[in-house]
Parts: C-alpha cells; structure tokens; sequence
C-alpha cells in the first residue's frame, strides 16, 4: 500500500471557502416583502458576486425535508467558492450586511481546503 502523508495543511489559492446562509428574521415578513423586497436585493447581490472574480463550485438548500427556522444545524443552504482573496470574502458578507439583508439573512464564511484524499 502506498504510504500517505498529511502534513501541516496548506492554505490555497484560490481560497476554498464555504458560505452558509441562515434565514432569520425572514420569517417575520410579508410575502409581499419577499417577493418585491428581499429576493430581488439578495438576486442583484449574488449576480454581483460572479463579477468578483470568484468561482462558484456549488450549491445545497436543505429545504427538501425542512421548513421553517433552520434549527441546531444553523443553515438553511450553504455555497462553495473558489475565492481570490480574503478582501472579497469580506466584501461578499459586508455585501449582505450594506443592503439591510442582515435583518433577513445571516452569513457565515469559513476558510478551508479541498480534501486531500479526494482533490489533490
């Protein structure tokens, strides 16, 4: 068997970056607000991601056996990118928070690394 090695591990370039999304004071609007307020300000904010040089790798909405509040696990849909730089994650979470879509949606970034076993 070949012997494998896991060292320190190494931050990438691009950075990996996973993005959950959390629906909070969501639930205490009107449809109305939803749909003519919130879903269009979060549709222009993520069409202007693409143009930030960062690469969408995919997507997971955990919406097909849940509704409502996003309970213990904190998330309601997560989304992976390949991210030039800490700058632009900052200016992606900041983007949320600029338009008031903070009172409706939480953002968390973390930073990690393709796994090694599967991505080398």
């Amino acid at each position: 068997m070949k012997e494998i090695k896991h060292g320190a591990p190494q931050i990438p370039s691009p950075l990996r970056v996973f993005i959950t999304f959390e629906s909070t004071g969501w639930f205490d609007t009107s449809k109305e607000q939803k749909e003519k307020e919130i879903l269009p300000q979060l549709n222009k904010i993520l069409e202007e991601w693409k143009e930030n040089g960062s690469e969408l790798l995919g997507t997971f909405d955990r919406d097909i056996f849940t509704a409502g509040h996003a309970g213990p696990n904190h998330w309601h849909a997560c989304f992976l990118y390949n991210i030039p730089d800490l700058q632009t994650v900052t200016n992606m979470t900041h983007s949320i928070r600029e338009a008031g879509l903070d009172r409706y949606i939480r953002l968390e970034a973390s930073i990690g690394r393709p796994f090694f076993l599967l991505e080398k």
